[in-house]
């Protein structure tokens, strides 16, 4: 039981049942980045349900862009 608790990341079950917000960043500009194409809607996925926060700059969110790319497989 206790492996299950310390498993779940408590950011992304609090943000479960939330509606996402539009993505900061466009397909055209991930890949200027040089996100990969596989991974681009994933990478927009998680940008949009940062912005909920409001707490983040435009950079901050390109460079969390390319660290979300490097964590995905």
């Amino acid at each position: 039981m206790a492996k299950l608790i310390w498993g779940i990341d408590p950011l992304a079950v609090s943000r479960l049942g939330r509606t996402a917000k539009k993505p900061p960043f466009t397909k055209k500009e991930l890949a200027r980045i040089g996100i990969p194409a596989h991974k681009i809607p994933r990478v927009q996925e998680e940008l949009a349900r940062l912005t909920a926060d409001k707490t983040l700059t435009r950079e901050e969110l390109g460079r969390l862009a390319e660290e979300i790319s490097w964590l995905l497989l």
